[in-house]
């Protein structure tokens, strides 16, 4: 397989001469910063293909063969950084990443901030959504930020990856909220079918139908009354009666004819009036309507004890 023209590199005036500025710099033009929230991360391949390229530069002299300068600070490890990163350990490691690809600088970059993730994925955690899941999202978010960050623009990796991580999670609900619509409602609709469907295919069954084979007892003998007893029908009326004789005897003992409006307008009436209603109508205020009303109460109360009292 024929392989096209190997593009020109620039020689360096010597093996220790300074890389090119970073944002001319081979590497560094495949990954511009794109719209925040997109599924780009370093994978496997792009990691190959760096190594390939830094060699390339090394054996044209862009880079030095000494390799990367060390990393800035010690790494446990896992490649945790053991200590807080400062503004020019941030600094240090995104060049790393861009100038030579380099895997431990962007681990280590992205341990040291790890608790960035936490603190925002916390603070947009919703009910029916795995912590776990917002927490991958947000890992993803800062993996991209490793790859968009500029440390020429002096401005601190702690404060530009919050930005990634949270379009990151962002994207992620809304993702969630688009793909739980369509499902909700097609779950409701298959549950309203389903219920059409099955309720023509209920049986008519005579509450004469045994219900055993010795058939002692029917359908209808277990069959709940929804409706109330008779004894209990008797006592209510007897009740509203005894209340609407007891109010009665009240109308015609008293002679203010305040009272007897409030008893035959809101106590007796099939629809009462409001206070205020009976205020306008009396010539008093709603609070003058509520006590005229409480003391015809407080009377009824006391006929009515009369009234339970055996003769």
């Amino acid at each position: 397989m024929q392989e096209g023209p190997m593009k020109r590199i620039p020689k360096a005036a010597g093996p220790d001469a300074t890389p090119p500025l970073l944002n001319q710099h081979p590497l560094r033009a495949r990954r511009r910063p794109g719209p925040p929230g997109q599924d780009v991360v370093p994978r496997a391949d792009q990691d190959l293909d760096d190594a390939h390229r830094v060699l390339e530069l090394i054996e044209g002299g862009v880079l030095p063969r000494s390799g990367p300068p060390p990393l800035p600070v010690a790494v446990d490890a896992l490649g945790k950084p053991r200590r807080r990163l400062t503004a020019e350990d941030e600094k240090a490691l995104a060049e790393r990443i861009q100038t030579w690809g380099d895997v431990d600088a962007r681990n280590a970059l992205v341990l040291a901030n790890l608790g960035l993730v936490h603190l925002v994925a916390n603070q947009m955690r919703r009910n029916g959504i795995r912590y776990e899941d917002l927490v991958q999202e947000g890992t993803l978010g800062l993996l991209r930020a490793t790859e968009t960050f500029e440390p020429h623009r002096n401005v601190r990796f702690s404060t530009y990856c919050v930005y990634w991580i949270r379009a990151k999670i962002q994207r992620y609900l809304q993702r969630l909220d688009r793909d739980d619509t369509p499902s909700i409602a097609g779950a409701e609709m298959e549950t309203l079918v389903s219920g059409r469907r099955r309720r023509p295919r209920a049986r008519s069954v005579s509450i004469d139908t045994p219900i055993d084979e010795e058939a002692d007892r029917s359908v209808g003998d277990v069959l709940k009354d929804a409706g109330e007893r008779p004894e209990d029908v008797a006592l209510r009326f007897e009740r509203a009666r005894a209340v609407t004789e007891v109010l009665d005897r009240i109308c015609a003992e008293i002679g203010d004819p305040r009272l007897r409006t409030i008893i035959e307008k809101r106590l007796l009436a099939d629809e009462p009036e409001t206070l205020a209603t009976l205020g306008d109508r009396l010539n008093l205020s709603r609070e003058g309507a509520r006590l005229l009303e409480n003391k015809v109460l407080k009377l009824a109360r006391q006929r009515l004890y009369e009234f339970s009292q055996p003769a």
